[in-house]
C-alpha cells in the first residue's frame, strides 16, 4: 500500500520529491500548484518533515477508509448471495409442497 511505502521513506530529498509528485498529481489549477511548489521551496527541513508526516497520516486514513468500504461491499455481496440462496430454497420447498398437495 502507498502508506507503507511512504513510511519507509527516510531520505529528506526523496520525501520532498514525493510531496512535489503528490502536488503535481492534484486536480487543481496550475496557479495553485505553482503556489504550493513555491511554498515547498521556502520550507525548512523540519517543516517539510512535518508536511510529509501529515500527508502520510492522511493517506493512511484514506486507505483504511477504502479498506472498510471494500469489506462492507464484500459482506453485502455475500449476505445478498445467502439471502438469494435462502429464497431459492424456499421457492423449491413451496413448489414441492404444491406438488404434494395436488397429488
Amino acid at each position: 500500500m502507498l502508506f507503507t511505502f511512504l513510511q519507509k521513506q527516510t531520505d529528506r530529498k526523496k520525501q520532498k520529491k514525493l510531496i512535489e509528485t503528490m502536488i503535481a498529481s492534484l486536480s487543481i489549477s496550475p496557479e495553485q500548484k505553482s503556489l504550493y511548489f513555491q511554498a515547498i521551496e521556502v520550507m525548512n527541513e523540519q517543516e517539510a518533515q512535518i508536511l510529509f508526516s501529515n500527508l502520510t497520516k492522511f493517506i493512511e486514513k484514506i486507505e483504511l477508509k477504502e479498506i472498510e468500504e471494500i469489506k462492507k461491499e464484500n459482506y453485502i455481496s455475500v449476505a445478498g448471495m445467502r439471502k438469494k440462496e435462502a429464497e431459492e430454497k424456499l421457492e423449491e420447498m413451496n413448489s414441492f409442497s404444491f406438488l404434494l398437495h395436488n397429488l
